[in-house]
Formats: structure tokens, C-alpha cells, sequence
């Protein structure tokens, strides 16, 4: 499959709320996930996968749609609107995510 191929996939499991098989799948062992600049406690799988746990165990997604998908090389972003509860509070926002991609697998991952 192709990267863009790859990154479809992740965006239709946060879709249909299968975050942590997209994570198992399409993530590298040494991703770093960087929030706003930060990746405290979020570099490797394992520790990434216990950040996904926690959003995945903490949050209903009641929609989440793609307003743009920008793919170039090993290069790839996307925009999405999230609508989601979590720890029992409504949140509505739109964020990038931005990723690096190595042997067909995100590697590094930044959300603003």
C-alpha cells in the first residue's frame, strides 16, 4: 500500500472509532507524537499506545470529518473536525496533524 493508501486507512479507523488498531498497524516502534511542540511521555510505541488508551478509553467521538489531506513523499498532514465528549465535557475543534513517514509507517507525528 501506499503512504496515502496508509493514511486513509488511519483517518477511516479514527472514523469508525478503531484508534488503537490504526495505531498498532500503521505506527513505527520509535514514533514520536509531539502535541503543540511537546512530546513528554510520548516517545516510542509503548508509550504512545498508553496515550491512545487513555483518549480511547476516555472519549465518546461523535464525529470526525477531514476538511484537507495534503501527501508529499514520505510527507503527510491532514485537518480534521473532531466532536467528541471526553471525561464527561463536550469538545469541538479542528487540528492538524502532520507526519513523517519511514518504511511505511508514521514515525513522527505532531498535532496543532
Amino acid at each position: 500500500m501506499s503512504i496515502k493508501e496508509n493514511l486513509e486507512a488511519i483517518i477511516k479507523g479514527i472514523q469508525e472509532n478503531k484508534i488503537l488498531e490504526v495505531f498498532d498497524k500503521y505506527y513505527h516502534n520509535d514514533v514520536v507524537m509531539y502535541e503543540k511542540g511537546d512530546s513528554t511521555n510520548r516517545v516510542g510505541k509503548e508509550a504512545n499506545r498508553k496515550a491512545e488508551e487513555s483518549f480511547v478509553n476516555n472519549a465518546t467521538i461523535h464525529e470526525a470529518r477531514v476538511t484537507k489531506v495534503l501527501v508529499d513523499g514520505n510527507n503527510t498532514a491532514y485537518e480534521m473536525y473532531m466532536d467528541f465528549t471526553y471525561g464527561g465535557h463536550k469538545v469541538a475543534k479542528t487540528q492538524w496533524a502532520l507526519q513523517e513517514w519511514k518504511d511505511g509507517k508514521v514515525i513522527k507525528e505532531e498535532f496543532y
